[in-house]
């Protein structure tokens, strides 16, 4: 009995020692906790000269910064995120949206070629110029909450000095309606064509096809946006959207089992199912590559099926139609083909090989170069021009979308 008292005695020894311990572990700098305390930004080896941001270097960072942890009383896993400034005192000040674990904080070229575009409010100098940029970080440390279930922060973000670099950036252009975009990258669905799930460039057409540009959506630099598909969708087919042709590293699936209730992006830890509707029928899916989101809804129409779409201009004299292939059997509205243009044409699209009825560019000019690779064909509208060249051609009838590929 002896022993085990000896023992329990012991054991609440080491239990209030511990807890002790743990209580020093935790103690936190109160002036942390009110946000009054900075750290330090070293100065950059590189802050006599300009740094000359290069759109093809987008991938490569302009310089890694360090800096010396907050004193919060505890040694603690911080992130840091870079805000940048046109003005000293950091007013309208941006942040960059990467953020950084560790005291070595790497600056990436797009990124802060972007900042800079903000801090301009959307309208950079052509030609560009060097600026004096003001930079500092902020540093959160996400887990210092009263208990796991708070929310908000114990420790508030801090901030560090303020260095200032100069920069000269290359020329960006705002978020712009697609037809002034610089370009487009595409996303395909892929699934409901042949059935063959080719995804190769080879596949365009019959496997796979672009999802649409949206009127009066907005583009950024990079070709991001909002894009769209509408079409006919049997319950029995699966079907995903990818990025980049020949390859499945970036696709929007479901999250979980097949369906279309939970449209995910593959992460290297998720592998999402395949989409697919609970019924037959119209589907309009709609992609934000800017915000990483996808919706798929049924869509409430009755389009009218055509039995053929050609394309007709100056390449045939405007006497005969380029007959397109079906993507689908069976309430098709998709048309692809591949045609070789010997020398600069005027062209449309018609249906059933006659004019009643054809597709033009939305555009009031004709030919406007502006919407000669992609636009959102208008019925009746102006005839579209092409540089002579092999493409791959894609027309939507139920929204007019049509891309010229070139190869």
């Amino acid at each position: 009995m002896k022993k085990i008292n000896i023992f329990l005695i012991g054991l609440l020894v080491m239990i209030g020692f511990s807890a002790c311990q743990n209580d020093e572990l935790v103690t936190i700098n109160p002036k942390a906790e009110t946000g009054e305390i900075s750290f330090v930004l070293n100065k950059s080896q590189y802050k006599d000269l300009t740094y000359i941001l290069d759109e093809n270097k987008n991938n490569l960072n302009m310089d890694v910064f360090t800096c010396s942890q907050p004193d919060y009383g505890f040694t603690a896993a911080v992130t840091y995120y870079v805000q940048a400034s046109f003005n000293e005192n950091m007013s309208d000040s941006v942040e960059l949206a990467s953020s950084i674990n560790g005291e070595s904080v790497a600056i990436n070229v797009k990124e802060m070629n972007k900042a800079m575009l903000q801090l301009y409010k959307g309208t950079m100098p052509n030609p560009t110029v060097e600026r004096t940029v003001y930079i500092r970080l902020k540093a959160v440390v996400s887990t210092a909450t009263s208990s796991p279930l708070d929310k908000e922060l114990t420790v508030k973000p801090l901030f560090s000095n303020i260095e200032s670099i100069k920069i000269h950036p290359y020329f960006m252009e705002d978020l712009v309606t697609y037809d002034k975009a610089k370009s487009l990258k595409y996303w395909y669905i892929v699934g409901l064509g042949d059935g063959a799930w080719n995804n190769s460039e080879a596949g365009v057409g019959a496997s796979l096809v672009p999802l649409s540009v949206v009127e009066g959506s907005k583009y950024d630099s990079e070709g991001n946006g909002t894009f769209s598909y509408t079409g006919y969708i049997k319950a029995s087919q699966g079907f995903k959207v990818i990025h980049v042709l020949g390859s499945w590293d970036t696709q929007w699936g479901n999250n979980g089992s097949e369906g279309i209730n939970n449209p995910v992006l593959k992460t290297p830890s998720l592998e999402p199912s395949n989409f697919k509707v609970p019924e037959d029928g119209y589907y309009t899916i709609t992609l934000n590559s800017i915000s990483k989101t996808m919706v798929i809804e049924a869509a409430a129409i009755t389009p009218t099926v055509y039995n053929s779409v050609g394309l007709i201009g100056e390449m045939t004299s405007w006497g005969s139609d380029i007959v397109l292939s079906k993507f689908q059997a069976d309430n098709n509205h998709v048309w692809y083909t591949e045609y070789t243009f010997a020398a600069n044409s005027q062209c449309k699209f018609r249906a059933n090989a006659g004019w009643d009825t054809n597709w033009g560019t939305p555009s009031a000019i004709e030919p406007d170069p502006l919407f000669s690779a992609v636009g959102l064909g208008k019925m009746g509208g102006k005839n579209m021009i092409k540089e002579a060249g092999t493409y791959k051609v894609i027309f939507n009838d139920i929204d007019g979308f049509y891309t010229f590929i070139k190869k």
